[in-house]
């Protein structure tokens, strides 16, 4: 028979770009938590969402979808990460919507009583103001020239891109301080997991303090 959890822990990994938070996030899944990738929950809503869509050809011309419909993501990303008031402009677009859809899920994943814990994969969390929905914050860190190397490596960007992306986050050296959790992604993969491991294990800890005491966990 299936164990069912009344209260799941409610995490948030986050890090910045190339930090490798959705790596973390996917060993989370493996081991057992329901993950929730808020990119990828961001990309769905402004390929479906008719109103984000609008929104989006307003704002940044009717070339950000292909003719077939679909979100042309390279252009969007240039238009959005060249200067501070378009990312704004894409943020006040996207966040709220996005936000409200990742609620949902996590509340749906509480309910279905399946999970330990309801982990949400986000590099803007802080950015945002999301972190009061949090039981736990998970910062991932990598050094900058490490996180360029591989976002390099991943996606073929230009060092000025991956740069003009990071001046808009919150630098990782601040959210370090501000997490309950850091884990190292300096190292080698096998580093990485068996890090990741120990910080799932004290957070698995936490769900069974939060499952005794019926209450969130602060």
């Amino acid at each position: 028979m299936r164990r069912k959890y009344n209260n799941p822990l409610v995490v948030a990994v986050t890090g910045g770009i190339g930090s490798g938070q959705t790596t973390v996030s996917k060993l989370f899944g493996k081991w057992g938590a329901k993950v929730i990738n808020a990119d990828l929950k961001a990309k769905e809503i402004m390929q479906k969402d008719r109103e984000i869509r609008r929104a989006l050809k307003q704002t940044f011309g009717n070339n950000v979808f292909f003719r077939n419909g679909k979100l042309n993501t390279k252009l969007l990303a240039e238009l959005a990460f060249k200067d501070e008031l378009h990312t704004q402009k894409l943020n006040q677009i996207v966040h709220p919507r996005m936000v409200s859809y990742i609620v949902e899920e996590m509340e749906e994943a509480r309910f279905s009583k399946r999970y330990p814990m309801v982990v949400i994969d986000a590099a803007l969390v802080y950015e945002i103001n999301i972190e009061q929905l949090f039981d736990a914050i998970v910062v991932v860190y990598a050094p900058i020239d490490e996180r360029y190397r591989r976002v390099r490596q991943r996606d073929g960007m230009s060092k000025q891109e991956f740069f003009s992306r990071v001046d808009r986050q919150i630098p990782l050296e601040e959210k370090r301080k501000w997490a309950d959790f850091v884990i190292d992604n300096s190292g080698s993969f096998e580093e990485l997991e068996r890090e990741a491991r120990q910080v799932f294990e004290k957070l698995l800890r936490l769900q069974q303090k939060k499952e005794k005491q019926g209450v969130a966990v602060s």
